[in-house]
C-alpha cells in the first residue's frame, strides 16, 4: 500500500477512537435501562477503530495476483454489522413481541452469511468470485427483508417518537449499507475501475458514517430509547408470524 492509503487508515481509526471515546463518556450519564444502546455503539466504533489500525499497520491485508485485498475491513464487519442491526431491531421491536431474540438471531445469522461470503468473493480471484458475490447479495437482501417485512411493521405500531427515530435510523443504515456493494464491484475487488486508495477512502466514509454517523444520532434521543426499551406495545399481527 502506498503512504496515502495508509494515511487514510490511520486518520479513520482516530476518527473511530474519538467516537469510542465519546460514546463512552456519554454512557456514564445514561440511565441504566439504555445503557446497553451506549456498549454497543462504543464497541462498534472501538472494533472498527482496532481493525483500521491493523490494516494500517500492514496485518490487515495480503497480496493475491498483485491486488492487495484487505480483509480486515470484512473482520470489522462480521462483528459491527450485527450490533447495529441490534440497536436497530432493539428499538423497532417491544418487549412482549413473541419471539424477538429469534427474529434479532435470524436477522444477525443472514447478515454474518453476507459478509462471510463477501469475503469469499475477494479472496477468489477467478470469475468465480462473482458467484459468491451473487449469494452475499442474496444474504443483504435477506437482511433488508428482516428490516423491511419484520421490524418496521412493529415500529409503525410503537409511539410516533418511536416510530421517526426507528424510521431515522433504517433508512439511514439502508441507504449507507446499499453503497458498499457498488463501491464493491467498481473496486479492486470487482471490475477494479478505482484503484486502491479511492476505494479505501470510500470504505472509510462509508464506515464513518454508518458507525460514528449512525451512533450520533442514536444516541441523540435518550428520552425516545427510554421510551422504546419500557413500553410495551400491540403486535402486528403480520410481521410476528414466524
Amino acid at each position: 500500500m502506498d503512504s496515502a492509503t495508509v494515511t487514510v487508515l490511520w486518520v479513520t481509526s482516530l476518527i473511530m477512537i474519538l467516537c469510542t471515546l465519546v460514546f463512552t463518556y456519554r454512557s456514564f450519564r445514561a440511565r441504566i435501562e439504555i445503557k446497553h444502546f451506549y456498549y454497543l455503539t462504543a464497541l462498534i466504533t472501538l472494533i472498527a477503530a482496532t481493525l483500521y489500525m491493523t490494516m494500517a499497520s500492514g496485518y490487515g491485508g495480503i497480496g493475491l495476483n498483485g491486488k492487495v485485498i484487505l480483509f480486515g475491513r470484512y473482520i470489522d464487519w462480521v462483528i459491527t454489522t450485527p450490533l447495529l442491526l441490534m440497536n436497530l431491531a432493539l428499538i423497532a421491536l417491544p418487549r412482549n413481541f413473541p419471539s424477538r431474540f429469534a427474529v434479532i438471531g435470524t436477522m444477525i445469522a443472514a447478515d454474518v452469511y453476507m459478509i462471510v461470503s463477501g469475503l469469499g468473493a475477494s479472496l477468489i480471484r477467478s470469475n468465480f468470485r462473482w458467484a459468491f458475490f451473487a449469494v452475499s447479495c442474496a444474504g443483504f437482501l435477506a437482511v433488508l427483508y428482516f428490516i423491511i417485512v419484520k421490524l418496521t411493521p412493529e415500529a409503525n405500531v410503537r409511539s410516533g417518537p418511536v416510530q421517526r427515530h426507528y424510521s431515522t435510523l433504517a433508512i439511514m443504515l439502508i441507504a449507507l449499507w446499499v453503497c458498499y456493494p457498488i463501491v464493491w464491484i467498481l473496486g479492486t475487488e470487482g471490475f477494479g475501475i478505482i484503484s486502491l486508495l479511492p476505494e479505501v477512502i470510500l470504505y472509510a466514509i462509508l464506515d464513518v458514517l454508518a458507525k460514528g454517523a449512525f451512533g450520533f444520532v442514536l444516541l441523540s434521543k435518550p428520552g425516545v430509547l427510554l421510551e422504546a426499551e419500557r413500553e410495551t406495545a400491540p403486535i402486528n399481527s403480520v410481521a410476528a408470524q414466524w
